[in-house]
């Protein structure tokens, strides 16, 4: 009987390696399973489900610079060294014939030079559920010394063909051969698992799920997994994938295999492994509601928990299948790509309804399953405001129901219809794709938007998540020893805020996670139960606890002391000139320079730490040519952080205190190009668009969302939320990358800043 090895090598991958490369053990042990049942004596030589296999950092000449997956090279080559067969199949993958691999699949090839093995064949053994790129199977053979034979895309019945071959002795003529046609999966065998070392293969992906290298937004337990492929095809026609290999267009045929050989399979694997999970790879979920109905209670059955690597289509998922996915998988990923209806079916084609996300996404966040949305950006024909919808909509699905959003660029992967509508010169070589453009650095593609922007506004999405913890600012009191002409409360009656309304909100926010705490006003000094509420706020757990304040009830040093005793740990200073005259014009208050510059400096004496104090400077026309003396100023001092606030339309605030446009940005950007030896400058409340050249300075002012506002007398609300109400977006706003924290431009007496 003649006798084959099937090699499923390690792998050499990017970094930013997209599918599962551990579930390559699918399409290896089904190839065994079709060589077996044609006659031939098989032996697997598993380079993953094997001792010491796991995913780690690369090293060594032979491993790269990226990742390695498997056994060490060095094991793994002392085993093909010793191999002796008619054939050898390597099972090929889009991993093995990337140039990153090349000196990997060479070093293979030659270890089995020194034996007798036959034929050296690479077969694709496409059995989808990944991606696959279209290659150049003469070239590969060229490339690569030793390798007799490709056998490319589907590999059942050029497998069978390879197997009669060696039956009759007969040695397969070398070349390429290609699978074309379509075939039914009835008679297809499912993998022979009774071939491989299931306890080798299940301590190996515990240890890829462990491993500190790998990249993956949903922990999993570690519980015994195997893949599942039960369909192939997809009826969809997605401009990015790369479905159906080698089948005639328009590539949607899709097949199954018999839903009772499917359930008699996961009889027999639950009972021989003790099978804890199915990794569905294939597109049962979105080809057929009833099948997904039938492997959901066949999980139920068997008591197996369900991961879906893949994107599920939210148009196929209703409530009921939610409800039982919450006791069966650890977190669903569905498919936005945009939420551009033009965008679905004009370019995507996928034609998917973006509501049945947010459908899902509610359902979800109801029924406690963690949810991923997927979404691709950066198409051909694809607008700047397109793409900023599609980020907007996944914001806001993340902060109504909690769904982690995924966001990718479209990479024209060969074989698939984007890559067809492309030059070749446009197309990244099947061998040499670049997986980081799926993550960070974008593939450049005609008619798209720009590679810049694309980045920009993905991380703007990333720093609007990522927007710091939950902070509650009490407006203790609208009384105040000043009377500033801008004031943002200054039109409101002046009175304290009564004891058991903030004692009452501080539990609540605490309760509730919140743990920063700025105590606010009008001028917080003059609430007489200032020092009870800052020890409660303490006793509570909140910290920092800073105070904003015009300090010039500091300038009494023993006072001072005694709030930070209380529980502040930070302050924040109102100084609005270098001099009493700039000062005292806008504070309207006698006196108050001396005694904030006082109090300025008592502040950085109790709290002995530069860094915890911080002043702020309102920007109106009548100090404007000031601030670099004030600058100076605060340098000289010691002073650390220095924040510039923009003018905002609030109170005693009018148009006629704000800068010109133009003005202010020559100041701005005067003062943040001509750093001060030590003194961090920070922009409050400035669109991005009215910084060139800072914006992303400006920008970060606006990535705080979770801060709550407790005004005198009033019930806590959402601070940007209570800004935005005096903010207007232009049209130029809808395809700007800063949109998704800016809320656009400040109106001042019905008027924007131009």
């Amino acid at each position: 009987m003649p006798h084959l090895i099937i090699v499923l090598p390690p792998l050499a991958l990017d970094r930013d390696f997209v599918d599962n490369p551990a579930y390559l053990i699918w399409p290896a042990y089904c190839a065994a399973a079709v060589a077996e049942q044609a006659g031939l004596e098989i032996e697997i030589l598993d380079g993953l489900a094997a001792p010491g296999a796991d995913l780690r950092a690369a090293d060594g000449a032979v491993e790269g610079k990226g990742l390695w997956l498997g056994q060490p090279a060095a094991t793994f080559l002392d085993r093909l060294e010793a191999c002796s067969s008619d054939a050898v199949m390597l099972v090929g993958s889009p991993y093995l014939i990337q140039r990153s691999c090349r000196e990997w699949l060479r070093a293979m090839l030659a270890a089995m030079a020194s034996r007798r093995v036959g034929s050296r064949v690479l077969a694709d053994m496409y059995t989808g559920g990944m991606h696959y790129l279209d290659y150049d199977g003469a070239r590969l053979r060229a490339e690569v010394p030793g390798l007799d034979l490709v056998l490319r895309y589907e590999g059942e019945r050029l497998l069978k063909a390879l197997a009669e071959e060696l039956l009759r002795g007969k040695a397969p003529r070398p070349g390429v051969r290609e699978e074309r046609e379509p075939f039914p999966l009835d008679d297809a065998p499912g993998p022979a698992w009774s071939s491989m070392n299931a306890d080798w293969f299940f301590e190996f992906h515990q240890r890829v799920l462990a491993s500190p290298v790998r990249t993956a937004s949903m922990a999993l337990e570690p519980v015994r997994s195997l893949p599942l492929a039960t369909s192939r095809g997809c009826p969809y026609g997605c401009v990015f994938c790369t479905r159906n290999p080698g089948l005639p267009a328009p590539r949607r045929q899709r097949r199954l295999v018999p839903w009772t050989r499917v359930e008699g399979w996961l009889d027999d694997w639950r009972k021989q492994f003790d099978l804890g999970r199915l990794v569905v790879l294939d597109e049962l979920v979105n080809i057929e509601r009833e099948r997904f109905g039938s492997l959901l209670t066949a999980a139920e059955r068997l008591n197996l928990r369900l991961e879906f690597p893949n994107g599920l289509r939210a148009d196929a998922l209703g409530e009921p299948e939610l409800r039982r996915l919450r006791a069966l998988t650890d977190g669903i990923k569905v498919s936005l790509e945009s939420a551009s209806v033009r965008v679905q079916r004009k370019i995507l084609g996928k034609n998917l309804a973006p509501e049945s996300v947010e459908r899902v996404a509610r359902s979800c966040h109801e029924f406690g399953l963690p949810l991923r949305v997927h979404a691709l950006v950066g198409l051909p024909g694809e607008t700047r405001e397109e793409v900023m919808k599609t980020l907007s909509t996944l914001a806001r699905l993340h902060e109504s129901f909690a769904a982690e959003p995924l966001v990718q660029f479209p990479v024209p992967l060969p074989g698939s219809q984007l890559a067809a509508r492309l030059s070749p010169g446009q197309v990244p070589a099947a061998d040499d794709v670049p997986y980081s453009a799926f993550q960070r650095t974008p593939w450049t593609l005609p008619g798209a938007p720009a590679a810049e922007f694309l980045r920009l506004a993905r991380s703007r999405l990333e720093r609007r998540r990522a927007a710091g913890p939950a902070k509650l600012i009490v407006n203790l009191t609208y009384q105040c020893n000043n009377r500033c002409v801008f004031c943002a409360v200054g039109d409101r009656p002046a009175r304290h805020a009564e004891r058991p309304a903030v004692e009452a909100a501080l539990r609540s926010q605490r309760a509730a996670g919140c743990r920063l705490l700025d105590i606010d006003g009008g001028e917080p000094c003059l609430h007489p139960d200032l020092v009870p509420l800052l020890e409660l706020a303490r006793s509570l757990g909140y910290g920092p606890i800073t105070l904003i304040t015009n300090a010039r009830r500091l300038a009494y040093m023993n006072f001072a002391a005694r709030l930070v005793r209380a529980g502040v740990g930070q302050i924040l200073v109102s100084l609005h000139g270098p001099d009493a005259a700039v000062h005292e014009a806008l504070t309207r208050a006698a006196g108050s320079f001396a005694q904030t510059w006082q109090g300025l400096q008592n502040a950085l004496a109790v709290l002995g730490d530069a860094t915890r104090v911080a002043v702020n400077t309102t920007l109106v026309t009548g100090n404007l040519a000031s601030l670099p003396a004030l600058g100076r100023s605060l340098a000289r001092l010691g002073v650390r952080r220095w924040n510039l606030q923009i003018l905002t339309p609030f109170g005693r605030a009018h148009a006629a205190l704000r800068p010109e446009p133009e003005t202010l940005r020559r100041t701005l950007t005067r003062v943040l190009s001509r750093p001060i030896l030590g003194l961090e400058v920070q922009v409050v409340n400035c669109p991005p668009c009215q910084l060139p050249g800072w914006e992303e300075l400006a920008a970060d002012d606006f990535a705080k969302r979770d801060r709550s506002m407790l005004f005198v007398g009033d019930e806590a609300l959402n601070l940007q939320d209570f800004l935005a109400k005096r903010r207007r977006r232009l049209e130029a706003c809808a395809g700007c990358a800063y949109s998704l924290g800016c809320a656009g431009d400040w109106i001042f007496d019905g008027k924007e800043t131009s």
